[in-house]
């Protein structure tokens, strides 16, 4: 029992990438001087974020696997 209490612990809290991107958004937000700004900001990064994960994806079978890892940090 304690083994599915601490996979579901990972899965929400310590492992969650998309939590992490949330909180990778707070210093975006807390910079802007009105919500307008903040949604935008918010939206923009969440945007690029996805297109670059988008084009990660896409490319993936093509890259070298020798070369992978910064090719996907570029």
């Amino acid at each position: 029992m304690s083994s599915s209490r601490e996979i579901t612990h990972n899965g929400l809290w310590k492992q969650n990438t998309g939590l992490a991107q949330l909180l990778g958004l707070c210093p975006i937000l807390a910079i802007s001087t009105s919500m307008v700004n903040a949604v935008s900001l918010g939206l923009a990064t969440i945007l690029v974020m996805a297109m670059s994960n988008l084009a990660v994806s896409a490319l993936r079978n093509f890259i070298p696997y020798e070369i992978r890892i910064p090719v996907f940090i570029l």
